[in-house]
């Protein structure tokens, strides 16, 4: 099995400034980023691409990143965020669930207005948001990480 070294496309700047203020819209895209690289890494895996060993370093470094911003999620009033290492709660998954099913139908250029204005504290993005509560919305985790 060839080894491969991931360089991930996906990370961003995640440092403490950052998760402390970042606007509600950024720790979403930065926990989406995680996300999808987690997804990388299993497809990866899945086909032979990565050994087990490889994938367990690399998945467990990318889920402590994925640890550190959900936990800057409890600024969005999202209660204990994170149960224990990986396991994230179901409300942090209504959260995310319910920013990523809102973003599916914007564009990447109303995507980034959208997150400049979040980041220049423009009072207009409280428009650009979903619409109802997350609070009921589906609590569906969008991975798990198992290996066989």
């Amino acid at each position: 099995m060839p080894k491969t070294k991931t360089k991930s496309k996906f990370r961003v700047e995640r440092d403490e400034a950052f998760l402390l203020a970042a606007p509600e819209v950024s720790i979403f895209l930065a926990c989406v980023a995680s996300v999808n690289e987690l997804r990388w890494l299993a497809s990866a895996y899945e086909c032979g691409e990565l050994t087990r060993i490889a994938f367990s370093r690399q998945s467990t470094s990318v889920v402590a990143d994925l640890c550190k911003l959900v936990s800057a999620t409890e600024r969005f009033d999202i209660v204990c965020p994170v149960m224990e290492f990986g396991s994230f709660s179901p409300f942090f998954w209504r959260w995310f669930n319910w920013w990523n099913d809102f973003l599916k139908d914007v564009t990447p250029r109303q995507l980034s207005r959208l997150e400049k204005l979040a980041r220049e504290g423009a009072g207009a993005v409280i428009t650009h948001r979903p619409k109802d509560d997350w609070v009921r919305y589906r609590h569906t985790p969008a991975f798990a990480l198992v290996i066989n």
